[in-house]
């Protein structure tokens, strides 16, 4: 990796986040990568998150075996953070571990969200969950599950790989283009952000 790139991934993934989201579901997959001449998977987690109506963003990406539960969050705040009306996890086979979207939410100090648990791509019940809409939680579902699918499926065909720099190196890069590609289509009459009580 060049300096210049690595620059570039660690300003990404340092950048400083809108203070208050109104969703934000976290999700797991594993990388193939090899470690001692042998190939291992390791976990690696990113966040999804919404702010506003059809405004979504890529949080970040976090390698379990250098983020735990505590340093996720703890990330997360340092970036300005403060609030999350309601957060969920996606299924992570192989990555669940010891985190669960209930110790996720509970790790977030001040106004604790409304957890809605492990979600599948049904989405929420009801109108609204904490004053989110549940269509907006849905339409988030849907793009995050788009997402998802892809990288997983582009890490597969690039796997397995040579170390951690390398993995780290390609999951990053991917997401910091898919967070692009979410900001260029927001509607610039739009907020960019929503308020949270």
């Amino acid at each position: 990796m060049s300096s210049t790139t690595c620059n570039e991934i660690l300003r990404w993934l340092r950048r400083p986040l809108c203070c208050r989201y109104a969703y934000v579901q976290l999700r797991g997959f594993q990388v193939p990568e090899f470690e001692k001449g042998m190939v291992g998977q390791q976990c690696w987690w990113w966040a999804f998150a919404m702010f506003g109506a059809d405004e979504f963003e890529i949080m970040g990406a976090w390698r379990a075996d250098d983020f735990a539960l505590g340093s996720i969050v703890g990330d997360l705040q340092n970036r300005g953070v403060l609030g999350i009306r309601v957060v969920s996890m996606a299924e992570a086979k192989g990555c669940a571990g010891t985190m669960s979207p209930e110790s996720w939410a509970a790790a977030l100090h001040g106004a604790t969200p409304r957890v809605l648990g492990v979600l599948g791509s049904e989405g929420p019940t009801g109108d609204a969950i904490e004053g989110v809409p549940s269509q907006a939680i849905r339409s988030a579902l849907d793009r995050a599950e788009g997402i998802h699918g892809s990288l997983v499926r582009a890490a597969r065909r690039r796997s397995p790989f040579a170390n951690a720099t390398v993995a780290t190196e390609f999951v990053a890069s991917w997401l910091k283009r898919a967070d692009r590609r979410l900001y260029q289509v927001r509607r610039p009459d739009r907020p960019v952000a929503v308020r949270v009580a």
